[in-house]
């Protein structure tokens, strides 16, 4: 029996939304409650990612 992880819907709608936004925006402070969402939700795999630009936003607030 195969088990498939699927992908939080929260996540994908975080990311849906940060995705056509510019990396300024990203990191802006307006968007910090839509990239804790990301983060929250985000599979494993994709956390170490996310991590590091939370850690480039925190350097810059």
């Amino acid at each position: 029996m195969e088990t498939k992880l699927k992908t939080h819907p929260k996540f994908v709608e975080a990311m849906q939304k940060l995705s056509v936004m510019t990396e300024e925006e990203r990191l802006s402070e307006e968007n910090r409650a839509l990239f804790d969402q990301a983060i929250r939700y985000a599979p494993l795999d994709i956390q170490p990612k996310l991590a590091a630009i939370q850690r480039k936003y925190e350097a810059l607030h």
